[in-house]
C-alpha cells in the first residue's frame, strides 16, 4: 500500500476523514471562495450576509482584517458564526511540515551557485535552490539516471541540477521556442563561467563531453499528451530509469506532469504547482486537471473559487500597504461595473469584461478636473482609464461617476471585508487540490511507494510553496 506523508492538522486520524471534512467545509462555505468581486454591487453581495455579520464587520478597522486573514485573530465581540467560519478554515489548513531542506541561501554569492545567477532574483535563486536539492535526493534513492524538466522556461533549475555537483542528466522541456532560445543562451553563458579560471581556481572541473548533460526540446505537454512526453523521456534514457520534475507548473501543467508519471514507467515526480486559476474541471467527456483522484469524484470548485486558492493571506500583514491598496483596487473595479451596468453598457448577468491593471500612466493620461472630493476624483479618473484601456466607446460624466461613488460610500470597508471573507477560504481550495493531487498519486504510484506534499519554500516570499512528492516502490 502506497504511504501518503501529510501531516493532517490536529484530530483527523487519516488522509480519508480528512478529505472528507474539507468537502463538507467547503459544500457549507462555498459562498465565500466563490464571490466574484467585480460582482460585489451588482449581485448585492453584502445584503446576503446575515446582519450581524454586517453590523460587526463595518466597523472593523482594516487591521483588524488584516490580523484575520493571517493569523486568524477575531475579536471576542464578533459574531459567533463568524467567529466558527475563521476558525474553521485555520482549523483545517494542513501543516505542510515535511523533510527539511537545508537551504544556503545567504552563501549563493560566494559558493556554487554563483556561477548560476544570471537572470534569477533572490526568491528564484532560493526556490532553485532548495528544489534542486530535494530532485537530487529523490533522483539518487529513486536510482534515476535522467531527470525532465518540465515548464523549464529559461531553464534556471535544469542548469544547476546538470552542471552543479549533481552531474544529472537533464531534458527541459517547454512549449516555447522562444523560451528555449533564451534557456540555451543562458546555457552557454554559464558553461563559459564555470570553464574560466575564477571556476578552476575554486576546484571545479570540466569535463570533456559535460555540456551534452542538457538537452532543450519544445513540445507542448498536455492532458491528453502524456504519451509523447514519456516516449521523448525513453529515448534519451535507453532503458534507465528516470524522473519528472518542475518549478511552479502552472495550472493544468501540474495535472499533466502527474498524469505523465501515472501513466508511465517514471520512477520518480517532484513538482511545485501554481497558477491554480488556470486549473480545468471535469465537464462530461473532458479531460481536466481537476479532479484527478477518486475521492475528489463529483466535486466543482469553480473558477472564482480556484483564484481564491491563488490568495496569499500570509503576506497580508507583513504588507499593509499593498493589502489597502489591493482593497482600493477592487472597489473600484466593482463600482466601474456596477456603474456599466446601471447605465445599461453591460447585462446585469453577463461577464464583466477584464480591465487588467490600470498603470500610472493611464490614470496620469485620464486625470480629469472635477469639484469633488479626492476619493471621488480618483475614481472618476479610474473608470475613465479603464474604459480606454478597454476600447469602450461609452464615456460617462463626472458627475455620473461621483454619484456612483458616493451612492456606495461605505463600499471600501464592505469591499475589503468581503475580499477578507473569500481570502480566508483560499487555503481550504488548495488543500484540497493538494489532496486531490496526493491521493491519485497514492491511488497509482503502485507497490510500496510513497508520496509526500510538504511546504519547500517560505509562503510569505514564495506564496505556491508546496511540493509534491512521488516515488515509486521496489516492486512497482
Amino acid at each position: 500500500m502506497t504511504q501518503i506523508d501529510i501531516q493532517l492538522p490536529d484530530g483527523f486520524g487519516t488522509i480519508a476523514e480528512y478529505a472528507a471534512e474539507i468537502k463538507r467545509a467547503f459544500a457549507k462555505y462555498s459562498s465565500f471562495p466563490n464571490m466574484h468581486i467585480v460582482d460585489f454591487f451588482v449581485t448585492g453581495f453584502w445584503q446576503q450576509l446575515p446582519d450581524d455579520w454586517q453590523e460587526y464587520l463595518e466597523q472593523v478597522e482594516v487591521t483588524g482584517l488584516v490580523a484575520m486573514a493571517s493569523t486568524g485573530q477575531v475579536d471576542a465581540s464578533a459574531p459567533e458564526s463568524l467567529r466558527s467560519y475563521v476558525k474553521d478554515m485555520f482549523r483545517l489548513r494542513l501543516n505542510y511540515q515535511g523533510p527539511l531542506i537545508a537551504a544556503a541561501a545567504a552563501d549563493s554569492e560566494q559558493g556554487e551557485l554563483w556561477y548560476f545567477l544570471e537572470g534569477m532574483n533572490p526568491k528564484k535563486r532560493v526556490e532553485v535552490q532548495l528544489l534542486s536539492q530535494l530532485v537530487s535526493t529523490v533522483a539518487k534513492e529513486s536510482q534515476c539516471s535522467l531527470v525532465v524538466d518540465v515548464g523549464a522556461g529559461q531553464g534556471y533549475l535544469s542548469r544547476v541540477l546538470a552542471y552543479s555537483s549533481y552531474s544529472l542528466p537533464v531534458l527541459a522541456i517547454d512549449s516555447s521556442p522562444k523560451q528555449q532560445r533564451g534557456a540555451e543562451s543562458m546555457q552557454r553563458r554559464t558553461i563559459k563561467r564555470l570553464q574560466g579560471s575564477r571556476a578552476a581556481q575554486h576546484g571545479f572541473k570540466w569535463e570533456a563531453g559535460r555540456a551534452q548533460q542538457l538537452q532543450h526540446t519544445v513540445m507542448h505537454v498536455g492532458l491528453d499528451r502524456t504519451g509523447e512526453l514519456a516516449a521523448t523521456a525513453h529515448s534519451r534514457v535507453a532503458g534507465g530509469r528516470w524522473m519528472l520534475c518542475g518549478l511552479h507548473a502552472c495550472g493544468d501543467l501540474s495535472s499533466a506532469v502527474l498524469k505523465t508519471f501515472v501513466e508511465s514507467d517514471a520512477a520518480a515526480v517532484a513538482v511545485v504547482p501554481c497558477c491554480y486559476n488556470h486549473i480545468s474541471e471535469t465537464r462530461q467527456g473532458t479531460v481536466a486537471g481537476f479532479p484527478l483522484s477518486r475521492e475528489m469524484h463529483g466535486i466543482r470548485l469553480g473558477q472564482n473559487a480556484l483564484k481564491t486558492a491563488c490568495q496569499a493571506t500570509s503576506r497580508w500583514d507583513s504588507c499593509p500597504e499593498a493589502t489597502l491598496a489591493a482593497f482600493r483596487r477592487n472597489h473600484f473595479r466593482a463600482l466601474l461595473h456596477y456603474l456599466m451596468v446601471a447605465h445599461g453598457q453591460v447585462a446585469p448577468d453577463a461577464m464583466a469584461p477584464a480591465v487588467g491593471k490600470v498603470t500610472n500612466t493611464e490614470l496620469q493620461a485620464a486625470k480629469v478636473s472635477v469639484d469633488a472630493s479626492s476619493d471621488e476624483i480618483a475614481f472618476t479618473t479610474y473608470v475613465l482609464a479603464a474604459l480606454t484601456k478597454l476600447n469602450h466607446a461609452w464615456r460617462p460624466t463626472a458627475e455620473q461617476c461621483v454619484e456612483c461613488y458616493r451612492e456606495h460610500g461605505t463600499g471600501l470597508q464592505q469591499i475589503a471585508a468581503a475580499w477578507t471573507l473569500k481570502s480566508l477560504a483560499g487555503p481550504l481550495v488548495e488543500c484540497m487540490l493538494v489532496v486531490d493531487r496526493a491521493m491519485y498519486l497514492a491511488e497509482h504510484c503502485r507497490g510500496s511507494g510513497r508520496v509526500s506534499a510538504f511546504a519547500l519554500f517560505d509562503p510569505v516570499t514564495s506564496p505556491r510553496n508546496v511540493v509534491l512528492v512521488a516515488q515509486r516502490g521496489d516492486n512497482a
